[in-house]
């Protein structure tokens, strides 16, 4: 037994830990590890400036590797070794079956069993796949170096994965570095009232890099871990490999069924919620508003009811009592007399102007893009809308719930303001730059502007943003 053990552990010193097998042409490492010349120098052209010691992970300084002829001569003599040990073991090592006492010198290829003679015979293994030892050891040394390779590229390709993680930290800074120097510039528009908003919002934002953080943390430790189980599962491989067929194939079943269990973990990536202030801006912000964020908004004439004539410039909508003839369009409205704008939202931040002068009823706001044409009368918390409407002498917010408005003046042209990220929707009234009323959601759909009139001669009209006096 003693000889037999150093026999292994002669042929372990001289296999090259990347291609496992007998060391050719043996180097030497700055850290003391030896490898075949060829094997390090790919190694090394692969990790392109980084010299790591793939045994120790040691980062050598430079490349330079001394040449070890002693090692090459050692690993020749422990080739032959294994060859007439080989020879002479395979007859040694011929395990007994437990049932029949019989020598173990078949193979099922269903159940990945050795068996003996008698044990083929017995029924289980009827009509299975059952050859000699010989040639299914052969067979599975051929799987088992096909293993190897797929479990090297694996292991190089995680590799790679972990250092695109390990930028993660530096790009999470970066980014949030960046959203912070927004967040700056944006409170420097506001008076002294917005301080306590942007300490909670800069308290939001610290949360959240920590929590993604954390995340990140997680995910390159699940990455860490199934690169330690790769190499772990290689390691096991190579041994099984230069068994002999009895002990190669013993446990072969559970060999592939820890590899076939193996799971790659998903790779996670994180994408920052938009923060910024959540008091509705007003006066010097809503004039940066118009300047920053204005949009030529048009109104869709494909959508526009039968009774609604929308003007050649797409920029009025009139009622007229005449049904017009229309091809039929899943897109139009067919009950209520709406029109939807031709632009959909699905990020960023837009605002646009309706002139509604004193039409006797209107409404306008913002309504998701799957909004239903064919319904009647689009109750509140339905289909989501989100407007601000006339009706009967009174101004309501219509969001989830109804909110009557309490106005001192009569508006005469309505800004709104859409903010996708931040989930809200301000509406202003331009008479007097007063703040009307701000919705506040969760946004995972296009959004489209939204128009309702009612049935009098008055057009409603989108309206050029200009300077405030």
């Amino acid at each position: 037994m003693a000889v037999a053990a150093a026999l292994e552990a002669l042929q372990a010193g001289a296999s090259c830990p990347i291609c496992l097998d007998y060391l050719r042409d043996p180097v030497t490492i700055e850290c003391g590890h030896n490898f075949c010349r060829s094997c390090i120098q790919r190694s090394w052209e692969e990790t392109q400036d980084r010299l790591p010691c793939p045994v120790c992970r040691h980062q050598c300084r430079e490349w330079h590797f001394r040449s070890n002829a002693q090692l090459g001569k050692m690993s020749e003599i422990a080739k032959l070794l294994h060859i007439t040990r080989s020879k002479r073991k395979r007859q040694e090592e011929s395990r007994l079956c437990e049932r029949h006492s019989q020598v173990l010198t078949l193979f099922c290829e269903e159940d990945l069993e050795v068996l003996c003679p008698l044990c083929a015979q017995h029924p289980a293994h009827q009509g299975h796949h059952v050859r000699p030892t010989e040639e299914a050891a052969s067979h599975h040394r051929k799987r088992l170096s096909s293993d190897i390779a797929s479990l090297k590229k694996q292991v190089a390709e995680m590799e790679k994965v972990k250092a695109t993680q390990d930028r993660k930290p530096l790009e999470l800074r970066e980014k949030m570095e960046t959203q912070r120097q927004k967040i700056f510039s944006e409170f420097e528009h506001l008076n002294q009232i917005l301080e306590r908003e942007q300490e909670a919002v800069l308290s939001r934002l610290a949360d959240q890099q920590k929590e993604i953080q954390q995340k990140i943390n997680t995910n390159l430790a699940s990455f860490s871990d199934y690169i330690s189980t790769l190499k772990s599962l290689q390691r096991e491989v190579a041994e099984k490999s230069v068994m002999s067929e009895v002990k190669l194939l013993a446990d072969i079943k559970s060999v592939y069924k820890r590899h076939e269990a193996l799971k790659t973990p998903a790779l996670y990536s994180f994408q920052l919620r938009r923060e910024g202030c959540s008091l509705p801006p007003q006066y010097s912000a809503l004039q940066k508003i118009k300047q920053k964020f204005t949009e030529d908004v048009t109104l869709d004439p494909e959508t526009a009811h039968p009774n609604l004539l929308v003007s050649e410039d797409k920029k009025s909508v009139t009622f007229v009592k005449k049904k017009q003839r229309l091809h039929p369009n899943p897109k139009r409205f067919t009950c209520d007399l709406i029109v939807l704008g031709s632009e959909g939202f699905a990020s960023g931040r837009h605002y646009w102007e309706v002139q509604v002068d004193d039409k006797p009823e209107w409404t306008v706001g913002v309504c998701k893009d799957s909004l239903s044409r064919k319904g009647k009368r689009h109750l509140a918390g339905q289909d989501r809308r989100w407007t601000i409407r006339l009706r009967d002498g009174d101004y309501v917010a219509e969001g989830s719930a109804p909110v009557t408005l309490q106005l001192t003046e009569k508006p005469r042209r309505i800004g709104i303001y859409l903010d996708y990220e931040l989930g809200e929707i301000s509406f202003y009234s331009l008479n007097e730059r007063s703040h009307l009323h701000t919705f506040t959601d969760k946004f995972s759909e296009i959004l489209k502007p939204y128009f309702c009139i009612a049935k009098d001669s008055k057009p409603l009209n989108i309206c050029a943003v200009s300077d405030d006096e």
